[in-house]
């Protein structure tokens, strides 16, 4: 009788655990992948070599996160790197025509970032641009 009651205690732990892992491997436990671009700074954004006075120019990092989210505004699967950058490009080259020629210098480094994403997490990134802002550089004669 006792080894009865255990072939079926055993019987039936296997099937919870067959049951159980069937129901994990479905589909729609994560979420589906998708493509996200963001902006990432390397060196903030800089008048002179400092932060004073940055607030009398358009700071590049908030207009190029602007743009990168107007150019595209919802992540989908297949992502637009062409967008995306296109934004990028013609904003770096109207930020730089607009400053050249200026008293100042301005600095500010930054990279266009692709990211695959599950939901909110990022799974794998890479830089797919980087954009140097380095207008009026001074001189520097030895």
């Amino acid at each position: 009788m006792r080894q009865r009651h255990n072939l079926l205690w055993g019987i039936l732990l296997m099937l919870l655990a067959t049951i159980t892992v069937l129901t994990s491997c479905g589909k729609d436990d994560e979420p589906d992948m998708t493509i996200g671009y963001y902006i990432e700074v390397e060196e903030g954004f800089l008048v002179n070599g400092t932060e004073d006075h940055t607030d009398r120019y358009y700071n590049p990092i908030t207009m190029m996160r602007e743009v990168t989210k107007t150019a595209y505004p919802k992540n989908t699967a297949s992502g637009d790197d062409d967008a995306v950058i296109k934004a990028c490009d013609e904003l770096y080259q109207r930020y730089n025509e607009m400053y050249t020629g200026k008293a100042e210098h301005l600095t500010c480094l930054l990279h266009l970032v692709r990211a695959d994403l599950s939901g909110d997490i990022v799974k794998h990134s890479e830089r797919i641009r980087t954009y140097n802002f380095d207008i009026n550089p001074i001189d520097n004669e030895d």
